[in-house]
């Protein structure tokens, strides 16, 4: 009769201990962030989502990088939620809808980390006339400009109607009317304006022929693989320096960014000191080399 009773005394005793192991991890996770489990299918097509590559294709430093940039991603929407900020479920299911690829998660993150930086935002003042000042004198090399052309375009997907276009224009046939009556292209309604362009900004083909144009000249049909462009330039601007009043919305657009770049940080590093983060790195096909902290033993 004892041999029940003891059996049963020890059962009782493990009870308690097996109530309090901690349950076992899928194996597909390779990162935990607080109650939040991130699995590699997760990570690669975070991966493929900003970069357009695939895991295999990046270096063990690159993909480490950008394991850490993904769990800040993670950490500052889980702060998010915690402190109020939320999106309702119909525009993040709309949102899903409307992109291809994308999960309810990853958008309801993505949503919620907007609305933290929006809010954030408004929260800065504009910066004063003193700090756009030092920023302009800090910083000269952006505010110098190289040469500029002002051109405009016209674009058709024929090479008979390309020629007779050109041919118009050189017997005198406004350009802008040619552009309202043919083009293809968004501007085509606005005389074919593409405003001011500087070296680098235009593929090579067409910067070329631009640049060698004078004002008021129009180029010959250039033709690319299924399209036919011509060019006017109706004006020339030399190298100059961009002054600080030109300048002025520029500035204050940088220094709120870099404000609320600060912000971010901070939250993300007060965020990581309070959450249970770790990168499973036996699970990780690759060798981890972040910053984060690590789990070697599961």
């Amino acid at each position: 009769m004892r041999r029940p009773l003891v059996f049963l005394l020890i059962l009782a005793a493990c009870l308690p201990s097996a109530c309090k192991s901690k349950p076992s991890i899928p194996p597909d996770v390779v990162v935990r962030v607080g109650e939040r489990n991130a699995t590699l299918a997760d990570f690669k097509r975070y991966l493929e989502r900003n970069t357009g590559t695939e895991l295999a294709q990046v270096t063990p430093e690159v993909a480490s990088a950008l394991v850490d940039q993904y769990v800040e991603e993670i950490v500052l929407s889980e702060y998010a939620a915690t402190h109020g900020v939320e999106v309702p479920a119909e525009k993040i299911a709309s949102a899903v809808r409307n992109e291809a690829g994308s999960t309810v998660i990853e958008k309801r993150d993505e949503m919620r980390r907007q609305k933290l930086i929006s809010d954030l935002s408004t929260d800065i003042p504009e910066a004063s006339d003193e700090e756009l000042r030092a920023y302009y004198d800090s910083h000269p090399d952006e505010f110098k400009s190289g040469e500029e052309v002002r051109v405009r375009q016209i674009l058709v997907h024929d090479e008979t109607l390309a020629s007779q276009i050109a041919s118009q224009l050189r017997k005198g046939t406004s350009f802008e009317d040619l552009s309202a009556q043919y083009s293809v292209a968004p501007n085509a309604k606005k005389g074919g304006e593409i405003g001011y362009v500087s070296r680098g900004e235009l593929p090579k083909m067409f910067e070329d022929v631009i640049f060698s144009l004078k004002p008021g000249t129009v180029s010959d049909v250039i033709r690319t693989d299924s399209t036919f462009h011509v060019f006017k330039v109706d004006e020339r601007r030399g190298p100059g320096v961009v002054d600080i009043n030109t300048a002025a919305p520029v500035i204050r657009e940088r220094l709120r960014e870099e404000a609320v770049r600060q912000k971010m940080a901070q939250l993300v590093t007060k965020s990581r000191a309070e959450m249970q983060i770790a990168v499973l790195t036996k699970r990780l096909p690759f060798k981890y080399s972040g910053t984060l902290p690590r789990s070697d033993n599961e």
